[in-house]
């Protein structure tokens, strides 16, 4: 199998979106009832339109999420 570039690029992305909005998610939590709540809130709510708007256009191409790197999180994990 030769090296595809640009399968690479969507893996590596894929995998550190997901590792992001993990640490987004607990940066959240640990926010709450602080002033820093809102804006974690908000930056949490952008890893949310990422990812979907990339785990939406996997499934257009029918490319498995976990080709990606976008198997282990779920929508309901970036609220």
């Amino acid at each position: 199998m030769n090296f595809n570039e640009y399968e690479a690029l969507v893996v590596t992305l894929g995998e550190a979106m997901q590792e992001l909005a993990i640490e987004a998610k607990a940066k959240k939590v640990a926010s709450i009832g602080t002033d820093k709540e809102n804006f974690q809130t908000g930056y949490l709510s952008a890893f949310h339109r990422v990812i979907t708007l990339m785990q939406q256009q996997a499934d257009i191409y029918e490319i498995p999420l976990d080709k990606i790197g976008l198997d282990k999180i779920k929508e309901q994990d970036l609220i």
